[in-house]
C-alpha cells in the first residue's frame, strides 16, 4: 500500500485571517466548503516551514509529496503558494521522492503548462504527476475573465492538448476555447511525467477513467460515495482502455495516542474547518490510523494521499514522525491489489 502527503498551500497573513474565515464560512450554504489558511502567519517562515516539511516527507519514506493551486487570493487575506516553483524548491530537499500539483487546469494555457512540467522534469530525479482539477469559486473564474460553466470543457481541452505537447507531438486541437495548430514545444520531459484528474462527483470519476491515467478522490467524499464513484471509475477506465489508479484523499493527524489526536483534532474542528464530518479524516495514534488505512484498501484504495488537518508545525512534524516509524512499516508489508 502506498501512502503519499499533499502539503498545505494556503497560510493566514495576519489576526485578521481566521476572523475573515469565519465570516465566509458562516455564510456557506449548508454542506458548503471552503479551505482555511492555516500555519505561521510570516511569509518567510512559511516558506521555511515548507522545506522543512518536505525533509520530514522524505525521512518518513512517504511515496509521493504534492503540491496544491489557488489564484487570485486578497494578499490582505492569505498567502497562496504558486505550484510550479514550490516544486522547484522543494525537489532540491525531496530527491528521487515521486512529486506532483494539482493544477486548477482552466486557469492555464496548455503550451506554458507543458513547458513548466518539462522544465520540471528536467531537474527532478523522480516521476512527476500533474493532477488537473476544474476548481469551483466563482470568484477566481471572474479574475480570469472566465465563466465557472466553461470549467469542464476547458479541462478536457487541457488535458487532450497536454498529452501531445508532453510527447513531443505536432498537436492540433480545434476546441472550443483551445486552438493550437501542430503547435510543438519543449523540453520534452525525460521522466516519466502521468496525468490525473481529480474529482469529487460520479462524473468526476468517469471522467477520469476516459481520460486519466489516475483519478483522485475528493477529500470530504463520504464512504458511499466512494463506492460507487470507484465503481464508475474502473468501468470508465476499462471502457476507454486506460489504465485504474484510484487514489484516495483523506485529511491526517497522527497523534501520541487516540486521546491526544482526538483532542487536538477536535478543537481544530470547533473553531471551523471545511466541509465534512469526522468519519472522513484520518484521526488517532499511529494504530488506529494504520486501521483506518487497512479498511480504506479494502475498499480498493491501494494509494492514499495524506494532507495534516494541524497548522501547528511541531505538531505536523511529529505527526510525519509517527507516520514514518510505525505506519510504513506496516504499510509496506502489505501486497499490492490484484
Amino acid at each position: 500500500m502506498k501512502l503519499g502527503t499533499s502539503l498545505r498551500f494556503l497560510f493566514p497573513v495576519s489576526s485578521t485571517t481566521f476572523a475573515t474565515f469565519r465570516e465566509m464560512l458562516d455564510a456557506l450554504p449548508p454542506g458548503g466548503f471552503i479551505e482555511r489558511p492555516m500555519g505561521a502567519i510570516s511569509t518567510e517562515t512559511q516558506a521555511a516551514n515548507l522545506v522543512d516539511v518536505a525533509a520530514a516527507v522524505r525521512d518518513a519514506d512517504l511515496d509521493m509529496l504534492i503540491v496544491g493551486d489557488h489564484h487570485a487570493v486578497p494578499p490582505t487575506y492569505a498567502n497562496s503558494f504558486s505550484p510550479i516553483p514550490t516544486l522547484g524548491r522543494l525537489m532540491a530537499t525531496t530527491g528521487s521522492m515521486p512529486l506532483g500539483a494539482v493544477f486548477l487546469a482552466p486557469f492555464y494555457h496548455p503550451i506554458v503548462l507543458a513547458e513548466q512540467i518539462g522544465t520540471l522534469a528536467a531537474f527532478a530525479q523522480g516521476p512527476l504527476v500533474a493532477t488537473l482539477a476544474l476548481g469551483e469559486n466563482e470568484r477566481q473564474f471572474a479574475a480570469f475573465g472566465m465563466e465557472e460553466r466553461s470549467r469542464i470543457v476547458r479541462l478536457e481541452e487541457t488535458v487532450r492538448a497536454l498529452r501531445g505537447l508532453l510527447a513531443g507531438e505536432a498537436t492540433t486541437i480545434e476546441g472550443r476555447y483551445c486552438q493550437l495548430d501542430a503547435v510543438r514545444t519543449g523540453p520534452s520531459p525525460r521522466i516519466p511525467v502521468s496525468i490525473w484528474l481529480a474529482g469529487t462527483v460520479r462524473a468526476a470519476a468517469e471522467r477520469a477513467g476516459r481520460l486519466g491515467d489516475g483519478w483522485l478522490t475528493g477529500q470530504n467524499v463520504t464512504r458511499g460515495e466512494l463506492v460507487e464513484q470507484l465503481d464508475t471509475y474502473r468501468e470508465a477506465a476499462a471502457r476507454h482502455g486506460r489504465p485504474a489508479l484510484p487514489v484516495l484523499r483523506r485529511d491526517i493527524y497522527v497523534g501520541e495516542s487516540d486521546r491526544e489526536a482526538e483532542r487536538v483534532v477536535s478543537e481544530i474542528l470547533s473553531e471551523g474547518y471545511r466541509g465534512g464530518s469526522r468519519d472522513q479524516l484520518l484521526v488517532g495514534s499511529a494504530s488506529t490510523v494504520t486501521e483506518q488505512l487497512e479498511d480504506y484498501r479494502a475498499l480498493g484504495f491501494d494509494d492514499v494521499l495524506v494532507r495534516h488537518i494541524v497548522g501547528d508545525h511541531e505538531q505536523m512534524i511529529q505527526s510525519f514522525k509517527r507516520i514514518g516509524e510505525m505506519i510504513m512499516p506496516r504499510l509496506r508489508a502489505l501486497a499490492p491489489l490484484a
